[in-house]
């Protein structure tokens, strides 16, 4: 039995100085008092951060290769990064690429027992919204090929990004197998996109991003998934998305429905250069990165440091929903991302400057 004592407890509901019993992996009890344990005064006691949408951090990624074994050694090295970040959960996100090599990166997340789910972004998108993926792969959504992925993945295909003006009829099917649809990399327009919500697509793609603009006569994707996409991806870098527009996004769409996530590629942490996305070659200056025709290709942010960014906005206890609760529910994990009673031990540890000192994954510390 853990106890973690006299810690700054963030909840949906308020943020309270308590102390949290841990057995068996999971969260017994949480109480409003100081009890007999690790001693975290004045720190901050977090659900571990979700990252739903993550290519790689510091020299590791899940786009660039040929094999499964190459696949599964990374989303490893990932882990073992994001951990560092207090990310207890991610999926390993793929982007669009050959049939061959698809299905080796399902085959490699079901070789790593610690990872849950791999999202695949793409290669069912718009030739028309590429951003920086490889507009030589995308493809018509292919049934088969998806039965394929979950087979191989061994049954870890968690979420897709597709573009719905391919086929709507792709969205149930998805659905069906228990498989998340997000809607981005997309040229739809504000009908098509209402269509797909109400078939059943449950999340929108770093909204703003790759996909068709807002315009007062066409609002296209942005709207309806303002209006009615059950989650919204937004990347809080402030560079894929200007601040006030996070801003505006955080007041419309309100901090149930929002996702925070990375989008973080194989240059986070790593100095400035030239790395890859998949098979494109990209430019990283300033932190900011780019194909050769200027576009953003991924961010270098860390979950820890789109957590600050938020509190800036928003605050602690709002933003501990866009970076934790939210994503896992927008995946269904009902068994963490809330610090609460029977809930998995996923529990990041923060100090008075927001910076993680400890991360644990079901009870167990695995940082540092």
């Amino acid at each position: 039995m853990l106890i973690l004592s006299n810690a700054k407890i963030v909840t949906p509901y308020k943020i309270f100085t308590g102390s949290v019993i841990i057995d068996k992996g999971k969260i017994v009890e949480v109480k409003e008092e100081r009890l007999q344990g690790e001693n975290l005064d004045n720190m901050y006691l977090l659900p571990g951060f979700i990252d739903i949408h993550t290519h790689g951090i510091k020299g590791y990624d899940y786009t660039s290769w040929d094999d499964s074994e190459k696949f599964a050694k990374n989303a490893i090295g990932m882990r073992k990064e994001l951990l560092r970040h207090g990310v207890t959960t991610f999926l390993p996100t793929t982007v669009t690429m050959s049939k061959d090599n698809l299905i080796e990166a399902c085959k490699g997340i079901k070789e790593v027992d610690e990872i849950i789910g791999i999202h695949l972004e793409g290669p069912y998108i718009s030739e028309k919204h590429p951003g920086a993926q490889d507009i030589r792969y995308i493809r018509q959504p292919d049934k088969e090929e998806v039965l394929a992925c979950i087979k191989e993945s061994g049954n870890k295909v968690k979420t897709i990004t597709i573009a719905p003006e391919k086929d709507l009829d792709f969205i149930p099917f998805l659905l069906s197998l228990g498989v998340y649809p997000s809607i981005g990399h997309t040229d739809a327009d504000y009908i098509t996109s209402t269509k797909a919500f109400s078939l059943g697509a449950n999340r929108t793609t770093h909204l703003f991003n790759a996909m068709r603009g807002f315009h007062h006569r066409d609002p296209g994707v942005v709207l309806a998934s303002i209006n009615f996409s059950p989650f919204v991806e937004i990347i809080p870098d402030f560079i894929h998305v200007n601040e006030e527009v996070v801003k505006f996004v955080l007041q419309v769409v309100g901090v149930n429905r929002i996702v925070a996530v990375t989008d973080s590629i194989i240059a986070t942490g790593l100095s400035d250069g030239e790395y890859t996305l998949g098979k494109i070659k990209i430019s990283v200056h300033k932190g900011i990165a780019l194909t050769k025709e200027g576009k953003l290709a991924g961010s270098t942010l860390t979950m820890d440091k789109a957590f600050k960014n938020l509190v800036r906005l928003i605050g602690i206890k709002d933003s501990s929903l866009l970076v934790s609760y939210n994503p896992a529910r927008a995946i269904g994990l009902n068994d963490r991302g809330v610090i609460e009673k029977g809930k998995r031990a996923d529990l990041a540890i923060l100090d008075e400057n927001l910076n993680v000192i400890k991360t644990y994954v079901g009870g167990e510390q695995v940082y540092p």
